[in-house]
């Protein structure tokens, strides 16, 4: 949080939560140690698990906005609380597809369900749920990896060309919170640029669910 204004961030998304977790697992003696755990669960029961049943492909929205403080389209919540799915296109020149936004969620699952022991739970579901949209669960039924399943995009990778396993920024969405992905080999970078962190949360999120079995 700043101030009044809900925590959002399309890369780092779930950093805040994940670090609850490592002092959790890092501290195993300290006092209060069980509130960092219950203030993860808070977050998951009451916001990320409802968030995600309000769409067929039950995926994460990106986040929480006081009110509509661009001219665009969001979504309203109680106490007046809005919410997108994709990054605010009006906000400022960067934006761009939630790739990591939704990896590193599906990480977060998974790391909250091993503590539990939910191993085939709600949790587990939820995480494969993100990471299924990246693979092509998706309303392009688009695989966002380059060498992998069908429909995939062209990269806006234009020093390096097509890199094997790379993941690309991913689906975006436009003024009314619709998404956008460039299948038109228009060489987009903000859906189709890869980028380092997709990677890096896809390799953690499967590591972790992997761990699981």
């Amino acid at each position: 949080m700043d101030g009044d204004q809900p925590y959002v961030n399309v890369v780092f998304t779930s950093l805040p939560p994940l670090a609850l977790l490592e002092l959790y697992d890092t501290f195993p003696e300290a006092e209060g140690r069980e509130k960092w755990k219950d203030a993860v669960a808070l977050h998951l029961d009451e916001y990320l698990l409802p968030m995600a049943e309000r769409n067929a492909y039950h995926i994460i929205p990106l986040g929480l906005f006081p009110g509509s403080p661009t001219p665009e389209v969001y979504r309203p919540l109680a106490g007046g609380l809005t919410y997108r799915y994709f990054m605010p296109t009006r906000k400022g020149f960067w934006w761009q597809g939630t790739n990591s936004h939704l990896e590193g969620n599906a990480l977060l699952l998974a790391r909250f369900a091993r503590i539990v022991g939910d191993k085939a739970g709600r949790y587990v579901d939820l995480a494969y749920r993100q990471l299924e949209w990246v693979m092509g669960a998706n309303p392009f039924g688009a695989c966002l990896m380059t060498g992998e399943g069908l429909r995939n995009p062209y990269p806006h990778s234009r020093f390096v060309g097509l890199i094997p396993g790379g993941i690309m920024n991913g689906i975006a969405g436009n003024a009314d919170d619709e998404p956008v992905l460039d299948t038109e080999y228009a060489l987009n970078w903000r859906t189709c640029e890869y980028w380092s962190p997709h990677v890096a949360f896809y390799i953690w999120a499967n590591s972790a669910l992997e761990g699981l079995a």
